[in-house]
């Protein structure tokens, strides 16, 4: 028979003693081990309800962190702690289900006790020196509350050895084999992407990846799928990608609020430029405010995000902050395509065995004492410490690498690269405003005579100038100064094809450029 433990007792005088009481409260529960956290400034709990949100689509199993509220946390204290007031007339102590002052007391302390909630993960996880959590529990050291399935995972090796990871590689590549991946490149970044979940909640911040292809029914989506099965056990929470940048933020925000850990972004269709994915892909924390609440949290960015579309296109500075795997089935209807075998079933019932080889090549690589050398990574050097070297040490090519292929293709690097090489044919090195390229483009075929200048260049330079500045700073069907002004602001310093734009001197009404060479 289990023995009797009693219910620890809290009693509330009435004569001023709020403070001591929610202290008492405080202590006690954190005593009790009450499933209880804080995060972002607020105090959460986890519960099993996926609810979907308009914009996410997601498990509806899945565990979700969620605030509490005055009413919710009352029913908690309740459910641990006897809260007993002296009732006015008899002077007696009489348990009462706990007061809403209380709990609204303690939620409005923002400072509390209370154990820190970064992640909430349903696999075991890596730590950067090596160490595997593979059973479910709180872990303080990492924030990380550890969920796993009643079944067993495998138990990692300790030190296993570079024949363990050779086997294990095998496995995965064998896993992805029915994707047509352009080449052995595209492969390394699928197999980054399948290794990063188990490290990403112990990382600072982690890249994002893209699954690119030229049509529907490439599989995309099932590649995105086949590693949230392996890592989660369940679908990612999808989220619908719009042309509304403030929108994207908000349901980016309710992902990482709610804890989501695999955040896809679905079929996207227009060029990614979102300064809010860049800051979360390098920020350790990101601030929002809370839908339905008139508070603002920060929370911990420990997501794996990832972005699929046909003719995938990156833009600007988030060019360094994703990794782009291509996939070309090379025939006319890809979606009726017959596989050998369905890889997300594959993942479904091969889930322990799978997790283990993902581990198992970092563990090998960290237990080797080996160090590969890598062009720096801006941001993410502890996961290229952990993923990146560990494919490169495998033979793999560096999933890095794929940036280069996603530059070349950046819409951005190429309007600057156009119209850096076309300012220079009709100006050189010379020093020129805004005004004198729009005077240049717009003259007339044959007038170059007449203009109060000894610029000398060709019609086809000419027509190459126009083209470039209407991509960049045409507005009502006009070439615009004011716009190009702009434009030039943004883009002075940085270099494409060996020249960049250089901003001599601001007077008060005018800036003063030239196009300077860069060895």
């Amino acid at each position: 028979m289990a023995e009797y433990v009693p219910i620890p007792v809290v009693d509330i005088e009435g004569n001023g003693d709020i403070a001591d009481v929610c202290d008492e409260i405080e202590r006690l529960l954190v005593k009790s081990e009450a499933r209880i956290f804080q995060r972002g400034g607020l105090l959460v709990r986890v519960i099993n309800d996926g609810s979907e949100r308009r914009g996410i689509n997601r498990d509806l199993a899945a565990p979700r962190i969620v605030p509490f509220d005055d009413l919710s946390f009352a029913e908690v204290i309740t459910r641990h702690l006897e809260i007993r007031r002296r009732n006015r007339k008899t002077h007696e102590l009489v348990s009462v289900d706990c007061p809403r002052v209380i709990a609204q007391t303690l939620l409005a302390r923002r400072e509390w006790a209370f154990p820190t909630l970064e992640a909430v993960v349903e696999h075991p996880i890596m730590l950067p020196d090596g160490e595997v959590l593979w059973e479910s529990q709180y872990h303080a050291p990492t924030g990380l509350l550890l969920d796993l399935p009643d079944y067993s995972f495998l138990s990692p090796e300790r030190s296993p050895s570079i024949d363990y990871a050779l086997e294990s590689l095998l496995e995965l590549q064998q896993l992805l084999s029915g994707f047509d991946f352009v080449d052995a490149l595209d492969e390394s970044v699928a197999l980054a992407f399948l290794m990063t979940p188990f490290v990403r909640p112990v990382l600072q911040t982690a890249p994002a990846f893209g699954i690119d292809a030229h049509a529907a029914g490439s599989g995309k989506s099932t590649l995105i799928r086949v590693v949230s099965r392996i890592s989660s056990g369940r679908e990612p929470a999808f989220l619908t990608f719009g042309d509304d940048p403030a929108e994207l933020k908000k349901l980016l925000f309710a992902a990482l609020l709610e804890g989501d850990q695999q955040i896809a972004i679905d079929n996207v269709d227009m060029p990614v430029t979102g300064a809010e994915l860049a800051v979360i892909l390098t920020s350790p924390m990101y601030r929002g405010r809370v839908l339905g609440q008139s508070v603002n949290a920060s929370v911990p960015t420990k997501a794996l995000i990832s972005l699929n579309g046909n003719n995938l296109q990156i833009v600007g500075d988030l060019t360094r902050r994703v990794l782009v795997s291509r996939l070309d089935p090379t025939c006319e209807r890809p979606a009726e395509r017959v596989f050998s075998f369905d890889p997300i079933a594959e993942a479904i019932d091969m889930r322990s065995e799978y997790v283990y080889h993902a581990i198992t090549i970092m563990q090998a690589y960290m237990a080797s004492g080996d160090r590969v050398d890598v062009r720096p990574f801006g941001s993410f050097e502890v996961w290229s410490r952990l993923v990146r070297e560990a494919l490169i040490w495998m033979g793999l090519p560096d999933p890095v690498d794929s940036i280069r292929v996603l530059e070349e293709s950046d819409p951005e690097r190429t309007q600057l690269r156009s119209v850096l090489m076309a300012v220079r044919a009709v100006k050189g090195t010379a020093h020129f405003k805004a005004a004198d390229l729009l005077f240049i483009a717009n003259a007339k075929h044959g007038s170059q005579q007449d203009m109060a200048s000894t610029d000398a260049f060709t019609d086809d330079d000419q027509v190459a100038l126009r083209e470039g500045l209407q991509a960049v700073c045409e507005r009502n069907g006009e070439l615009n100064a004011r716009a190009l002004g702009k434009w030039l602001l943004r883009m002075k310093g940085r270099i494409e094809g060996g020249f960049r734009f250089l901003q001599v001197r601001q007077t008060s009404v005018v800036s003063i450029w030239k196009v300077e060479p860069v060895e």
